[in-house]
């Protein structure tokens, strides 16, 4: 799941986080020096963000926001200066592949940073303050349990204190606001005050009562400082600009100077093509073989008599059964050696999707165990139950998950072997560059690999429904990647990007307009699932080559795992030196 926080502020803790007992280099090896630079600079930059601190698991600054002013912004700058110049210093006499790859990888986290910051400074998003401390407040309540209740309370109250200042310091500074940030934004904070209301305030019904009578009043104030920035964008963002498009040029950069791609904005469209063009040849094979059988996809009761049966619509039964296809996929992949799930590797948590949560995030998801934290569980966010969510999904609304095969499916993109054990395993990576990192062209596109992997291995059996879903989404990811290059270079109109969504990705009105609309405010996403297996399937060819008849799998799966969540280039170069 991702959550709206300063981007060039979060990025520069992970990047530069302290350095893990596991890894002990020589004292004057390159990896040492690269570990020296990152723990001299973490606890200025944690302290200098602690939003950004909570949501990596370091609570120690909860009580506390980033200072949002020109002057903080200036000085995150001399600190990223600060670390280029130390980063430059260090003596790479005697330096292993490794070691020169976890430079590249500063680098382009320096690149990334310089340009979020010049995004930030272009004053485009009049959502991002309220939004933030959304995601700060939700965050805390997610780790209470983490920390001792007293301090906790503490910190909960005096970061929402100190809330509607840190937001109004802000507006001054959206000089250029853009309607689409606005329009995505209302649809969250509508619901922002019920987390307050009916989460926050019964959790407070233990507390003496002057410390009550305390977060009473911050909570309202809060309450009222959002309300009032709601109506603000809401009065004014129809006479915004949509204000989203990079061009072809910064969109290139980034690929190649950031995400550290080989490929440009066209060949990105192609792989997207294709990747469409095999899915909607899937999708026919499917339709026949079923209607051959007599079985109507499009029928929600014949889909779901042959993905598994129906998904339970009351919210008990719907926790237990999502419980059992997470159960039924670890079961399998021992099974079948699809990969290695080490003893460290928690559990995920089901947990209903919050209401502000939810115009964001129509399907299930998932959030790892924070980085700085010991918490080995992650959350896997479910949406409230559906009664209607058979039919819905037949007209196009594809995040329904109506049968037990489309839960398997997402809990194996979500869980195992997805995002929650792929970033577990990445947690505990001795190399704090690594363990640090986060790609998500590689964790999209090992989630999207595996899903068809899993297909392949016979997950779903002979059922249909299963391995048409498969299909479904496999065209819905060839989609982002055409749509992504489209709107961020300036080819296609917003208005254009969501017609052509919505008549190739096989999806409904909806759908395709919340689809595009997160496209746009974040270029560079769309695309990681097609891209991302593109290059999973071409690095296995080379891996395939060079093992001979030595190869193994689930050897590889371990490998690619094994090197963090990092460009897959920078994996590639490894695995193939190896």
């Amino acid at each position: 799941m991702n959550v709206r926080i300063p981007a060039a502020v979060a990025a520069a803790l992970i990047a530069l986080s302290p350095l893990s007992a596991q890894s002990t280099p020589a004292q004057n090896a390159p990896a040492a020096q690269i570990a020296a630079v990152q723990l001299q600079a973490v606890n200025d930059f944690l302290a200098a963000a602690p939003e950004v601190a909570t949501f990596l698991g370091d609570y120690s600054h909860d009580g506390d926001w980033s200072d949002p002013t020109p002057a903080g912004i200036a000085h995150f700058k001399t600190m990223l200066s600060s670390f280029e110049q130390k980063v430059d210093a260090i003596d790479m006499t005697g330096a292993t592949l490794q070691d020169r790859n976890d430079i590249r990888l500063m680098r382009a986290f320096l690149v990334a940073q310089r340009r979020a910051i010049a995004d930030q400074e272009a004053g485009k998003d009049p959502s991002a303050a309220p939004l933030t401390v959304l995601g700060a407040v939700f965050t805390m309540i997610l780790h209470k349990d983490e920390q001792d209740p007293a301090v906790w309370w503490d910190h909960m109250t005096s970061r929402m204190e100190k809330a509607p200042a840190w937001m109004a310091a802000q507006r001054p500074q959206i000089t250029h606001p853009g309607r689409l940030q606005a329009q995505v934004a209302l649809k969250q904070l509508a619901l922002a005050p019920g987390l307050f209301y009916y989460v926050l305030t019964p959790m407070s019904a233990q507390l003496p009562a002057d410390q009550r009578a305390r977060f009473v009043k911050a909570r309202d104030a809060l309450v009222a400082s959002m309300t009032e920035w709601t109506k603000w964008m809401h009065d004014n963002a129809p006479s915004w600009p949509i204000n989203y498009e990079m061009g072809a040029d910064a969109y290139n950069a980034m690929l190649r100077n950031e995400l550290l791609l080989p490929y440009d904005a066209d060949q990105i469209a192609a792989i997207g093509q294709k990747t469409l063009d095999a899915a909607i040849a899937a999708e026919r094979k499917i339709k026949a073989e079923a209607k051959a059988k007599g079985v109507n996809l499009s029928n929600p009761v014949q889909a779901a008599a042959n993905g598994g049966g129906m998904t339970p619509t009351t919210k008990d039964a719907q926790f237990a059964f999502f419980q059992t296809q997470l159960d039924t996929l670890r079961a399998f992949i021992a099974n079948k050696r699809i990969v290695t799930i080490p003893d460290f590797v928690g559990k995920m948590k089901i947990v209903e999707t919050p209401g502000f949560l939810q115009p964001i995030l129509p399907g299930p998801s998932m959030n790892p165990p924070p980085i700085l934290s010991t918490q080995v569980d992650g959350i896997y966010f479910v949406p409230p139950p559906n009664a209607q969510m058979a039919k819905a999904a037949t007209g196009g609304a594809v995040f329904e998950d109506f049968d037990r095969d489309r839960v398997l499916m997402t809990s194996g993109h979500e869980g195992f072997p997805g995002h929650f054990l792929q970033l577990s395993i990445a947690k505990h990576n001795a190399d704090p560059v690594r363990r640090f990192s986060f790609d998500s062209v590689f964790a999209e596109g090992w989630a999207f690999y595996e899903e068809a992997l899993l297909e392949r291995d016979g997950l779903y059996g002979s059922d249909l429904d299963g391995r048409y879903a498969v299909a479904q989404f496999e065209r819905l990811r060839g989609a982002r990647a055409i749509v992504d290059t489209k709107l961020a270079t300036g080819a296609w109109t917003f208005e254009q990007s969501v017609k052509w969504f919505q008549a190739n990705a096989g999806v409904d009105a909806d759908t395709a307009l919340g689809e595009v609309s997160r496209f746009a405010l974040g270029p560079g996403q769309a695309f990681d699932y097609a891209v991302g297996k593109t290059e999973i399937e071409a690095l296995l060819v080379q891996y395939k080559t060079k093992k001979g008849s030595a190869f193994d799998l689930q050897a590889f799966h371990d490998d690619l795992l094994s090197h963090g969540t990092v460009p897959l280039s920078i994996i590639a170069s490894e695995m193939l030196a190896e």
